[in-house]
């Protein structure tokens, strides 16, 4: 069964567990963003010690599902670079300079430290295959409700891609609404992304690409979600450059 990215929620016994396949369903999502999605606002920012970012972000519909992308591009060192893998996708460099996930869940227990309105991790399950069942609260202040996301997460550790390329991902699908009790007085929502980091050895340039569906639930209108997710999720780049920054 091929890997499906929609709205709807995906159940355990569906999700692909072929790495191969998972790379190039995901591949396939991202890789037109730039010259066939429409281009949207360019939000710029500035960040610690003088470091400057802009992120372009495009949009497009899939079926009756919008989706958002945000694309930003970085000349760092590689480092530097280390570093953003680590907290984005939680693989670290071993002894012999190769890469290693020796926690799949890593990544899920990170973005805690760097996303400002993320409340609680919880990893409910870890399956077999390499997916991760994450239980996330958000907490957007009152008078809005938390908001509960249930995500399949499924991070792809650094491979050298056909442009010789190195690339890592995470994947992350609707895994539904679980036990009630989980969720008293919270709001249930969603969340389907892939983002995908690709450094150029050469050049020293990364790419920090992310596509995502979604919904917030609640009263808020979807055209009004659409219409400020895309400022939301583009603040997430300086955040993570500043955190590192400042740690």
């Amino acid at each position: 069964m091929g890997l499906k990215f929609t709205q709807s929620p995906v159940k355990k016994e569906d999700l692909p567990s072929d790495k191969n396949e998972i790379i190039k369903f995901s591949e396939l999502m991202t890789e037109d963003v730039e010259k066939k999605w429409k281009k949207g606002k360019l939000y710029k920012f500035q960040g610690k010690k003088d470091r400057k970012f802009q992120v372009q972000t495009y949009s497009t519909t899939k079926g009756t599902d919008f989706w958002l992308s945000r694309v930003s591009k970085h000349k760092i060192d590689t480092a530097l670079y280390d570093k953003v893998v680590y907290y984005l996708n939680g693989s670290e460099r071993t002894e012999d300079n190769q890469w290693s996930m020796k926690d799949r869940t890593k990544r899920s227990k990170l973005e805690k430290e760097y996303i400002e309105v993320l409340d609680k991790v919880d990893i409910i399950e870890k399956l077999e295959n390499g997916w991760n069942l994450v239980h996330i609260e958000y907490d957007l202040g009152k008078p809005l409700t938390i908001r509960d996301f249930n995500e399949w997460v499924y991070p792809v550790e650094p491979y050298t891609n056909d442009q010789g390329k190195e690339v890592s991902m995470i994947i992350s699908l609707n895994a539904g609404h679980l036990d009630k009790s989980l969720t008293t007085n919270h709001t249930p929502a969603y969340y389907v992304s892939v983002e995908k980091l690709e450094y150029d050895y050469n050049t020293n340039e990364l790419l920090w690409l992310m596509v995502t569906t979604n919904d917030a639930g609640g009263n808020v209108p979807k055209w009004l979600q659409n219409a400020t997710i895309a400022k939301t999720v583009s603040k997430d780049v300086p955040f993570l450059f500043d955190y590192i920054e400042s740690h």
